[in-house]
C-alpha cells in the first residue's frame, strides 16, 4: 500500500510538472528560441556560405557535383544544431517548474505532507526528462523531414534508432546537469538570467552556429569537455557522415577521398580533445560517464539539502 501511494503520488506530480510547463507558452517559446535563431541565421546568412564553401572545396579537386547533395550535407548539419541546442533549451525552461515552486513555497507545502522528499525530486526529473525528449522528437522528425525534402536521402532504420536514441540519452544527460547547478537558484529572476546566457552561449559550445572546427585547439578542448557538445557532434555524425558519404561516391574516387577527409574535418563529426580525435565510441563513453557523475552529485546535493531543512 505504501508502495502504491508513493507511486500514485510520483505519477500525479510528474503529470502536474508536465502540464505545469505546457501550459506557460512563454516558457516553450523561449524553449525553441535558440533554435528559431539557428533557423534564421541559417537561412539569412549561413547556408549560402557553406554551400559556397563546399563548392570551392570540389572546385579545388577540379570536381563537380550535384548542388542538391551538398544542400543536402549543410542542411543536415543545420538539423544537427537544431537537435543538439533543443535537449539543453527545453530541459533548462522545464526545470523552472522547480524553481517556481521554491521561490513561490510550494516546496514548502510538500515538506509538510507525507510525500518524500525523493518522490518530489524525481518527478521534477521525470517531467523535465518527457518534456525534452518529446520536444526534441518533434524538432528531430521535422528536421528529417525537411532534409528529406532537401535532397537527403530517408536515414536507415539503425540510424533512426540511433537518432531517436541520442535524444533520450541527451535529455537525461541535460536534465541531471543542468537539475543540478538549477539546486543552487531559488528565484525565478536570476535562473531567467542564467537560461538566457547558456541559450545564447549553447549554439556557439556544440557548434550550431559555426563548426567547432574553426576554433583554435585549445578553444576546441574547453567546448568539448561540456557533454553537451558529445551528444550533438553524436548527433551531427549520424546525419552529416552519411550526406558526406553520398558525394564521395558521386565523385567515384576522382579526389582520392580528400573531399571526405576535409568535410568531416571542416564539420566536426568528430571531436578535438587536447589534440586528440575522439570518435563516436569515446563521445557516447564519455556522455554516459556525465550522466553517471551527475547523478551521483544529484544525489549528495538532495541529501544535503534534505538534512539542512531536517
Amino acid at each position: 500500500m505504501k508502495f502504491q501511494r508513493t507511486l500514485c503520488s510520483y505519477k500525479g506530480m510528474t503529470k502536474r510538472n508536465i502540464k505545469v510547463y505546457l501550459k506557460d507558452k512563454t516558457a516553450i517559446i523561449f524553449s525553441i528560441m535558440t533554435q528559431i535563431i539557428i533557423l534564421g541565421l541559417y537561412l539569412l546568412f549561413l547556408k549560402q556560405n557553406y554551400v559556397d564553401s563546399m563548392t570551392s572545396m570540389l572546385d579545388g579537386f577540379n570536381i563537380k557535383t550535384e548542388d542538391n547533395l551538398i544542400n543536402a550535407l549543410v542542411n543536415s548539419w543545420l538539423v544537427s544544431g537544431v537537435i543538439g541546442t533543443s535537449v539543453v533549451t527545453v530541459a533548462m525552461n522545464s526545470l523552472s517548474v522547480m524553481i517556481s515552486d521554491k521561490q513561490n513555497k510550494i516546496d514548502y507545502d510538500y515538506n509538510a505532507s507525507s510525500v518524500k522528499g525523493s518522490t518530489v525530486v524525481l518527478s521534477y526529473f521525470s517531467g523535465a526528462v518527457i518534456n525534452t525528449i518529446v520536444i526534441s522528437a518533434i524538432l528531430l522528425t521535422a528536421g528529417i523531414a525537411f532534409s528529406c525534402i532537401s535532397g537527403s536521402s530517408f536515414p536507415e532504420f539503425t540510424e533512426l534508432l540511433k537518432l531517436y536514441g541520442l535524444v533520450i540519452l541527451g535529455s537525461v544527460s541535460a536534465v541531471l546537469i543542468l537539475m543540478f547547478v538549477a539546486s543552487f537558484f531559488k528565484k525565478n529572476s536570476t535562473y531567467a538570467a542564467f537560461n538566457t546566457l547558456i541559450s545564447v552561449a549553447i549554439g556557439f559550445v556544440i557548434g550550431a552556429y559555426i563548426p567547432v572546427s574553426q576554433f583554435s585547439d585549445g578553444v576546441q578542448t574547453f567546448v568539448n569537455l561540456i557533454p553537451g557538445s558529445h551528444i550533438a557532434a553524436m548527433i551531427r555524425n549520424v546525419l552529416v557522415s552519411p550526406c558526406i558519404n553520398d558525394i564521395s561516391t558521386s565523385l567515384a574516387g576522382a579526389d582520392h577521398g580528400m573531399f571526405a577527409a576535409e568535410a568531416e574535418k571542416a564539420f566536426a563529426t568528430n571531436l578535438n580533445l587536447f589534440g586528440n580525435e575522439v570518435d563516436f565510441t569515446f563521445m557516447m563513453m564519455y556522455s554516459i560517464g556525465a550522466i553517471l557523475i551527475f547523478l551521483v552529485l544529484n544525489l549528495v546535493s538532495f541529501r544535503f539539502s534534505s538534512k539542512r531543512k531536517d
